[in-house]
């Protein structure tokens, strides 16, 4: 079977300005000297198949050339060399709210956006209805757009082109519009066109979206691809990639270093990935560089998609002392938790610092990271691994109407 989507020896570069001139003087001066430019390679001969029906993610750094393929495979962008071949009608959402005016009302702009998106006449007004109930912003039909949130209009932009009819979808990040329950209905509609056979290209940051709806992954790294192959294979390997030189310092007084850190299971095995509930252990090994009294370790899990924390403890909070490290000594430090965590990517910041509290010895973003599968949680940042269970009684109505019966017995009214 032909592929949907065939990209072979693709090549982008852009020019960018050394020299910005915005004001007319600077115009004026800068046509005596010629603007220096720096060319930028952002595609450098990448080569992507997408079989047709299928769910391919597209994960990456920022900067890798993810969003810049997808215009191309869009015609939105001309390629510097190399082919594209497309072959099937495309919807591609790259840009919510391109097409959309601020002065139109909300149902003007759903049929402006619509006829972008190839809307067809017959049914209209019908797919034009359905965007804005998917929206949940029916009341605002008549409003004009500039009244809305730019949630809301987040919303809408995403609910009208979900309305086009296209047998292939180009996705760019619009998976993370809304709160939480918008965000439901986005994956319970995306189920849909995978039950379908719509064929996707995603390019998405939520490595548990790309492990849930996915049958292939990419992974790609300074405009070439690193990696293909199942999601799960690929984002092990994405995992090394965003780790690997990521190890941020903070000032501090450099007494004690945190020279590694890994995570290990229940075996001794280190890992990159783990089920949720599993029990893991962060190993992290230090070296004083000076005599260090009673230092105190803290280990902080940061979610890697919201860069919220979601756990922290140190030594001092669990009543634990290192004890005095001396200048030249090692020390290896184990924590063992429960991954009691929703599916992600989570990393982990490791800080010495002293007793107070305010005195850093050192602080290191992104020591060490791992990835969580098989929980049943959607949101939120924890699974409770909770469990229901149940028993049947009788319904409040039946034991009063019991009451009643009994009462008229005792007094021998009917």
């Amino acid at each position: 079977m032909t592929p949907a989507i065939e990209v072979r020896g693709v090549h982008k570069a852009f020019r960018i300005p050394h020299e910005l001139r915005t004001t007319l003087t600077e115009r004026l001066l800068g046509a005596l000297r010629p603007t220096r430019y720096e060319r930028f390679e952002v595609l450098r001969g990448v080569d992507l198949e997408v079989p047709r029906g299928s769910f391919v993610g597209l994960i990456g750094n920022n900067g890798s050339g993810k969003s810049t393929l997808l215009k191309i495979i869009a015609g939105l962008l001309v390629p510097d060399a190399g082919d594209v071949r497309v072959g099937g009608s495309v919807s591609a959402l790259l840009e919510l709210g391109l097409g959309f005016h601020p002065e139109l009302t909300v149902r003007e702009n759903v049929e402006l956006y619509g006829a972008v998106l190839g809307y067809p006449r017959h049914g209209l007004d019908a797919r034009v209805d359905a965007a804005i109930e998917f929206a949940e912003i029916a009341r605002f039909r008549d409003a004009k757009l500039k009244n809305l949130s730019t949630g809301m209009q987040m919303r809408l932009a995403f609910a009208t082109a979900l309305q086009a009819s296209t047998e292939i979808m180009l996705l760019d990040e619009i998976l993370a519009v809304g709160d939480a329950s918008f965000q439901r209905k986005c994956l319970d509609v995306f189920a849909a066109l995978k039950t379908q056979g719509t064929t996707v290209l995603l390019v998405s940051h939520n490595l548990d979206h790309v492990r849930r709806f996915c049958d292939h992954a990419v992974l790609l790294q300074a405009g070439q691809v690193m990696a293909a192959g199942t999601p799960d294979q690929v984002i092990a390997g994405y995992m090394e990639v965003a780790l690997a030189g990521k190890r941020v310092a903070h000032p501090g007084d450099g007494s004690v270093r945190v020279r590694d850190a890994w995570l290990e299971d229940g075996d001794g095995s280190k890992l990159t990935q783990a089920h949720s509930g599993d029990h893991l252990t962060l190993v992290l090994r230090l070296e004083a560089l000076s005599d260090v009294h009673e230092p105190v370790l803290g280990v902080l899990l940061r979610d890697a998609h919201t860069e919220g924390y979601v756990y922290a403890v140190n030594t001092q909070n669990l009543e634990t002392t290192i004890g005095t490290l001396h200048a030249g000594e090692a020390l290896e430090a184990r924590l063992e938790f429960v991954a009691a965590l929703r599916n992600g990517r989570y990393t982990v910041d490791a800080v010495v610092a002293d007793r107070s509290g305010t005195v850093f010895h050192d602080w290191v973003n992104e020591v060490s990271g791992f990835e969580i599968t098989g929980s049943v949680c959607r949101d939120g940042s924890v699974d409770l691994q909770g469990a229901f269970a149940w028993r049947r009684i009788a319904s409040p109505q039946a034991a009063t109407s019991s009451r009643l019966a009994g009462r008229a017995a005792r007094t021998g009214t009917s």
